[in-house]
């Protein structure tokens, strides 16, 4: 993993003497991020959550923040960004930069059900309505064009046969002339806050880009429509009777859908791998990949 950043109370208050949040009343380090340090505040103006950016430069925290202030401007279901007094969009902290966000109630849920599953396929569909703003990668972050990483690693792997040939297949299946549009890249159960079964909010927009809009698709089957390295055909039903509510997918945008979901699952195996075995090794973490590719070698047999 990261070096996670621990801050005191002393350090958090310094921090949010930029803002206009008043005294901090409580702190509690919040569990789960892979790449930031996150807390939940409670100060004398409300609940915040503040994150610390271990793996992400300045340059990324500010196109990450004008992706946060842009979703907001049109309405979509998101945290709001709180600006430091000096108006920027972002602060820093031992030179990591530092951002932090309004508190939204609610919970994450592992299992969703139907009528959560067709909100996230209805919500996605909105975000791939938005006209892509100029300023986000028009790659996508651990896409296949990063599998090189594994493959040059000075490592003896099974993993890197894998990748190798997963490569290979993708590179004959996928179709590169379906729409790209403004995606989310990580739609997972995690990323997703429900209140009484009401999707309140997206979290976490670190990987926007303009890419593929079957890519985000195919990711939130991986991320809402699985369990433990198999998927669930019958959710995936109701994912995309979510979005094909809003958005109806085309002939060949549905012969394509299979191969950009083993596509996420094969760049989400990639990313684990990378990020547990080769930049951050934890022996914990190492195999976390093997789910993911588990899914990717064994796609549903569904026809759109």
């Amino acid at each position: 993993m990261a070096d996670l950043t621990i801050l005191s109370k002393e350090d958090i208050q310094s921090i949010i003497d930029n803002y206009d949040l008043g005294n901090l009343k409580s702190a509690m380090p919040l569990s789960g991020g892979q790449a930031n340090s996150s807390y939940r505040l409670l100060t004398s103006r409300g609940s915040f959550i503040l994150s610390v950016c271990d793996e992400k430069s300045t340059e990324e925290i500010d196109t990450l923040t004008r992706v946060l202030d842009y979703l907001v401007a049109n309405r979509f279901p998101t945290t709001c960004l709180v600006r430091p007094v000096s108006g920027h969009s972002f602060t820093d902290f031992n030179k990591k930069p530092v951002y932090i966000k309004q508190f939204i109630d609610g919970s994450v849920i592992k299992e969703p059900d139907r009528f959560m599953l067709e909100q996230v396929g209805n919500t996605i569909a909105r975000l791939h309505e938005l006209t892509v703003p100029e300023y986000i990668p028009q790659v996508f972050a651990y896409g296949v064009e990063n599998f090189e990483d594994a493959l040059i690693a000075d490592i003896s792997h099974p993993f890197k046969k894998w990748i190798r040939d997963k490569a290979d297949m993708l590179k004959s299946e996928l179709d590169l002339t379906m729409a790209r549009g403004f995606i989310h890249g990580d739609i997972f159960w995690d990323n997703l806050l429900f209140n009484e079964g009401k999707l309140t909010a997206v979290l976490d927009f670190e990987e926007a880009c303009h890419y593929f809009l079957l890519y985000d698709l195919g990711m939130a089957a991986v991320g809402c429509c699985s369990v433990e390295g198999r998927f669930n055909v019958e959710k995936i039903a109701w994912l995309l009777q979510g979005y094909q509510n809003r958005c109806s997918l085309t002939g060949p945008e549905k012969a394509q859908f299979i191969p950009f979901m083993v596509y996420a699952a094969t760049a989400t195996a990639f990313w684990r791998f990378r990020q547990y075995n080769l930049r951050h090794p934890n022996l914990s973490l190492a195999d976390s990949y093997k789910e993911m590719a588990s899914l990717a070698d064994h796609p549903p047999d569904i026809k759109l």
